[in-house]
This record gives C-alpha cells, sequence and structure tokens, in this order.
C-alpha cells in the first residue's frame, strides 16, 4: 500500500498513476468547486464551480496527448497562466467538497511539484476529521519558491514541463492521485490577465470565513482552516527553493 511516506520520497514525476479511480469510490464526497487567488491582493487567477467551466480568462483543459485515450486522462489536468503567477510570494487555494453518509477521517493532501522532472517544491496539508454529510471548504496557503529570471524564461518556454502530482489520502490510504501540467504565458501576451492586479482575472475578495491571516510557527508559515465542523489544522512549508541552490549549470 501507499503510504503518505512514500509520495514525499518522491524526487520525479510519476510516470502513471498510483492509485486506481476504485480506490475513490471507497468514500462517499464530491469537489464541487476550487479557486486559487493571489494570496496579497486576493485576486482570483483561477476558478471553477459545479459547471465544469473556468472563469473568464482562465484556461483549463483534460489532457487527450495520450494515444490510447481513456478515464486516466481526466485525472491529468492542463493549465495555462501568466507567468506573473510565477512570481507571487504566496497564492491561496479554496476547495469545496460534500460529504456523504460515512465520515472522513484523517484527510490529508501532499503536492509535488517539478520541472523537467527535477522536484521543486513540496507541500503537505492536513484537514482532519469530516463529519457526515457536511459541505467543506479547504482553504490551504502556498508559499511560493522565489525563482530567478532565468529560470521563469525556460518555464515559459518550455510549456507543460512543469508538472504536479496531487496525493489525497484518508487514514494512510491513497485514494485519490491526479496530475496536472503547467503552461506560462509571456506578460506581454497576458496583460489583462495579471493576478496581482485587483481586476486581473476577477473582483478583489475576503478569505472565506473561518481563515485567518498567515502567522509563523516554528519557522514555518502557517494558515489555520475550519472546517464544516470547526476542526482546525495547520499547513507548514519547507524553506523556500531557488535554481542557483537546487541546479546545475
Amino acid at each position: 500500500m501507499i503510504s503518505p511516506e512514500d509520495v514525499l520520497d518522491l524526487e520525479e514525476p510519476t510516470p502513471g498513476f498510483l492509485c486506481s479511480l476504485m480506490n475513490e469510490s471507497k468514500y462517499d464526497f464530491d469537489f464541487t468547486s476550487f479557486k486559487i487567488s493571489d494570496y496579497d491582493s486576493k485576486a482570483t487567477i483561477f476558478e471553477i464551480c459545479g459547471d465544469g467551466i473556468p472563469s473568464e480568462g482562465a484556461e483549463m483543459t483534460v489532457d487527450t496527448d495520450d494515444i490510447s485515450f481513456g478515464e486516466d486522462n481526466f485525472r491529468k489536468i492542463k493549465y495555462t497562466f501568466s507567468e506573473d503567477v510565477l512570481r507571487l510570494p504566496m497564492i491561496q487555494t479554496s476547495l469545496t467538497f460534500n460529504v456523504g453518509k460515512a465520515p472522513l477521517p484523517n484527510m490529508r493532501m501532499i503536492e509535488r511539484h517539478y520541472f523537467r522532472s527535477k522536484l521543486i517544491k513540496s507541500y503537505d496539508f492536513s484537514f482532519g476529521f469530516c463529519i457526515p454529510g457536511s459541505t467543506n471548504t479547504w482553504d490551504a496557503v502556498y508559499v511560493l519558491p522565489p525563482l530567478n529570471d532565468a529560470l521563469i524564461d525556460e518555464m515559459i518556454q518550455d510549456p507543460y514541463e512543469t508538472k504536479s502530482d496531487t496525493f489525497y489520502f484518508i487514514n494512510n490510504e491513497l485514494i485519490m492521485h491526479n496530475k496536472a501540467s503547467y503552461k506560462y504565458t509571456p506578460e506581454q501576451q497576458a496583460q489583462g490577465k495579471r493576478s496581482y492586479n485587483k481586476s486581473g482575472f476577477g473582483e478583489s475578495k475576503s478569505l472565506l470565513s473561518g481563515s485567518i491571516p498567515c502567522e509563523e510557527k516554528d519557522g514555518f508559515m502557517a494558515e489555520e482552516k475550519t472546517c464544516g465542523n470547526g476542526y482546525r489544522s495547520y499547513e507548514r512549508t519547507d524553506a523556500p527553493w531557488s535554481k542557483d541552490a537546487e541546479y546545475d549549470d
């Protein structure tokens, strides 16, 4: 069985999925909306709701590059963002989901982000216990690694070479694995989409109910979250990553 420790040891994207779609059916929950925003300005970078249509100015497509198209392709998503997203110090995501008749104990999400199969950043978020029949909003704050201009140029020139694996665990059992790849467009081609302008992707909005500003805990940045059942937890991040420290010339 794949454990959280196993995925935290990964140094490159997995060639396939580490769990089947059948694992998801063991637990009754349903994602209903997802939003990415600039933490400081609260401008919306990307948003998708139950209708499956991304917000205006945002691009998301199912990966259909594989010769054999199947159900797994719906677990592979391609995003297109303006390059200014790479320069933001922090972003916030809000994931809303409904829980069925059974509770979800000890829910945990681990994300591994890569460029050219090199690990850039790892995130580890815990949500805790979700009561049956509840609607929950999972707010997570990502402290982004500082990237220099040379690396950002490389990420623009190599679309979809920036990738991520996202793993969802319940009671340390892997129940969902999704993949994403990212394309970044130069600023001059996306002047109307700058996420650090409050009018860029959408109107400026305050944090969702239950969130408080970031605070530092034991040298890490953390954000307190409130679930549908009042449960609170903190996310922790590592020290910032830089190309000079990790990449060989």
